[in-house]
């Protein structure tokens, strides 16, 4: 049969047959059908249950952990809290400022010290007019003050949000005409950023709701079949919300990770569920009776929901290969809402359909429209069928005119423009930089043996983009001191990052005891250990996804062409980042201020995301043509077959994941902006050029070579059939 008379003759799939009563599947579909009551009340239960801690889980969440394990900056920052204290080095700052000279008139700030000893948590408070003029708390001008504040800090997480009601409590204090003071710092940026994103948070919420409510109706034609995904999706969140709770009673957990865990497990939870619910329609459409429908329907689109899940749940445990608190508990997070959501899916989801009986069916007397549409999708098909070499050429030509930008990506970390305009630890640092310089926001600490620290001011005093190199400390009873250093530019900066490298070098050979640390290099560092574990993770991606494609499918060939085409849509993700967020260019349509660089978690964060839920959209669409193939034994039919079949299903899905990405995207800060969008045009790219154009014409191309495994290979690798 040839291409032509693929698309021709195409007139609908055949129906399905009557379920294998001894499959996985099967059997967990017809049990979860049978006791569907007992299954809906402990759901129901552990909802309610789960409901609580889910609800108070921002109050259990830490805005503390950057600090990369191990490097000479985490290193640093222990020593200066155990040894030297007095330094504040992390003591948020109040930056006053008035329009006539301090020292001539400082009655503006001896009221606001005095208000400030009051403060909350406050332990200490530095009088800036006290302090020699080598400490550099007055600016050349004398119009601008820094207040250092020493809070009693217990544990980590108390940092943010001791900072940030620091921050509330000096915004609420009245000035004169031509007085403001505002609070900065690293935590109360941290503050301020972990607010924002909070807020962010319960925005997309409200973006996102109705309209992925609205594309569920266009689904499913019902408001009872289009409410379940979204409510079953909510079930799973929550109990996978209350799970990141428990697990911050034995380990903090970071606030970041309850925004990407809620904005994956919404995305992903409604798109499994609306593919079973459109397979168990389709299948009682066929006049299969309630029980066995729920079995075909979960021994197909249910294990492909089981194996999409595993393969995003790998995919970010490769995460943990970077050893920073706070990108571990959000690829946990992430995992944590996607385990959810597919075990509501697989055995909640059953359940509630059988229970539901024919409510959740196409009413009669109107088409199906996922029937309907199979036979647009099997013209469009038909097209990449009859031409597969020109359609791939197009396709190859599409996605690498993305794919090129991404060569010339710069990572970097964010600094405290991060933080909107408006929040006190951005206008603090505005202040702060204008009046003092850009580097005095973002200072380096060396700490050194006594004996060796005029050896380090000589060195450093020398480094290109060094302003300032002094002694700020007294010995401690280790017999070492601090030696600060202010940069030139920016802690954003890459200039600031190569000064770090420079400073460091110039030691390691003069003065190996010195240790190089504070915000400027911890930024450095964490940047350093972020692209150095990314390609080891990436590495395990690849490797994970291509042998568990190869153990479901049994093709060496789909496996490697399935794992290219992911690669080249991750790289056309990445080339539209560094074209928004680097370059700026489309930055000013979503309300952003280009960073010149993108962060540098993102390649390794990008890339998990972004290969686990390509390989969402490709293994439903494998699944559909090898169930077809298994039936037919002609590849081209079975692609035909599958693509038309799961062509409205995953259209749907990607829309509806689509909005859901947009949402978190556009309400939020930079970085879950940069993610939310980033993810989004992966979703679209996937389920529109690598389903509909390379999919079909690659296959098209190889034809039976399509399935091609060594014998040797095939007698090991076990069977993972989706006919029935």
């Amino acid at each position: 049969m040839d291409n032509t008379t693929v698309a021709a003759e195409y007139s609908g799939h055949a129906p399905s047959p009557a379920p294998t009563k001894k499959a996985l599947f099967s059997r967990l579909a017809a049990s979860m059908a049978r006791h569907r009551k007992v299954v809906i009340v402990v759901w129901l239960a552990i909802t309610i249950a789960s409901a609580p801690l889910a609800i108070s889980l921002t109050s259990a969440l830490s805005g503390a952990g950057w600090d990369a394990k191990g490097t000479a900056a985490e290193a640093v920052r222990k020593e200066l809290r155990v040894d030297f204290p007095a330094l504040g080095s992390e003591n948020p700052v109040v930056v006053f400022q008035q329009k006539t000279p301090i020292a001539d008139e400082p009655a503006a700030l001896q009221a606001l010290l005095t208000k400030l000893s009051d403060g909350p948590h406050v332990v200490s408070v530095v009088d800036p007019l006290k302090m020699p003029v080598e400490a550099g708390m007055i600016s050349r001008d004398g119009l601008t003050a820094l207040i250092p504040v020493e809070q009693n800090i217990k544990e980590e997480a108390e940092r943010p949000e001791f900072a940030g009601e620091l921050g509330k409590y000096v915004g609420k204090v009245t000035f004169a005409d031509g007085v403001t003071a505002d609070v900065t710092g690293e935590w109360p940026v941290w503050a301020d950023f972990n607010k924002m994103n909070e807020e962010a948070l319960h925005k997309a919420e409200l973006v996102s709701a109705l309209p992925t409510l609205v594309m569920l109706f266009i689904a499913f034609g019902a408001m009872i079949a289009a409410g379940i995904p979204l409510l079953l999706a909510i079930a799973g969140i929550a109990v996978g919300f209350a799970t990141l709770h428990m697990l911050s009673w034995v380990t903090p957990m970071s606030v970041w990770s309850m925004n990407f865990s809620m904005m994956l497990g919404l995305a992903v939870g409604i798109d499994y569920s609306l593919f079973i619910v459109s397979r168990y329609r389709e299948e009682r459409a066929e006049g299969k009776d309630p029980i066995s429908a729920i079995e075909n329907t979960m021994a197909t689109s249910g294990k492909a929901v089981f194996l999409s899940a595993l393969t995003v749940v790998l995919s970010l445990a490769a995460v943990f290969l970077v050893p920073v608190m706070v990108f571990q508990t959000m690829a946990l997070g992430m995992i944590l809402s996607v385990i959810a959501v597919a075990l509501s899916a697989l055995t909640l989801l059953p359940a509630v359909l059988v229970a539901m009986g024919d409510k959740v069916l196409v009413s009669r007397g109107k088409n199906d429209p996922d029937k309907a549409a199979e036979g647009r999708w099997a013209r469009w098909t038909g097209l990449a069928l009859r031409r597969p070499g020109r359609t791939m050429t197009v396709g190859l030509v599409l996605l690498g005119a993305l794919v090129v930008p991404a060569f010339g990506m710069k990572l970097g970390m964010p600094g405290a423009r991060v933080v909107d305009e408006g929040r006190t630890s951005r206008d603090g640092f505005e202040t702060l930089i204008a009046s003092f310089g850009p580097g005095a926001a973002g200072p380096a600490f060396i700490t050194v043996d006594a004996k060796d620290a005029q050896t380090v001011v000589d060195v450093v005093s020398k480094i290109d983009n060094v302003v300032n190199a002094g002694i700020v400390t007294q010995p401690a009873e280790s017999g070492r001191l601090v030696v600060r250093v202010i940069p030139g530019t920016l802690i954003d900066d890459s200039r600031t990052a190569d000064m770090v490298d420079d400073v460091r070098a110039a030691l390691d050979e003069s003065v190996p005891n010195a240790l190089v640390g504070g915000p400027a290099a911890q930024n450095r560092d964490l940047t350093g250990v972020l692209t150095d574990r990314a390609p080891y993770a990436i590495g395990l991606i690849l490797i994970v996804a291509f042998m568990l494609l190869l153990v479901v499918f049994r093709s060496v060939v789909i496996a490697l062409f399935s794992v290219v085409m992911n690669l080249l849509t991750v790289g056309a993700a990445f080339g539209f980042a560094t074209i928004v967020f680097q370059h700026g260019i489309g930055a000013g349509l979503i309300g952003i201020e280009h960073q010149g660089f993108v962060d540098a978690w993102a390649p390794l964060f990008f890339f998990a995301l972004l290969f686990g839920l390509s390989m969402d959209y490709q293994l439903f669409l494998l699944a559909a043509i090898k169930e077809r193939y298994e039936a037919t034994g002609d590849t081209l039919r079975a692609v035909g077959e599958g693509i038309s079949r799961t062509g409205r299903p995953i259209t749907n899905a990607a829309i509806i994941m689509i909005i859901v990405f947009v949402a978190f995207g556009i309400t939020g800060p930079i970085p879950p902006t940069e993610l939310g969008l980033t993810l989004a045009v992966a979703v679209l790219l996937d389920a529109t050029i690598v389903r509909v154009m390379l999919v079909p014409a690659t296959m098209a191309l190889l034809g039976e070579k399509s399935w091609y495994t060594p014998k040797w290979l095939l007698r090991i690798l076990p069977h993972v059939n989706f006919s029935h």
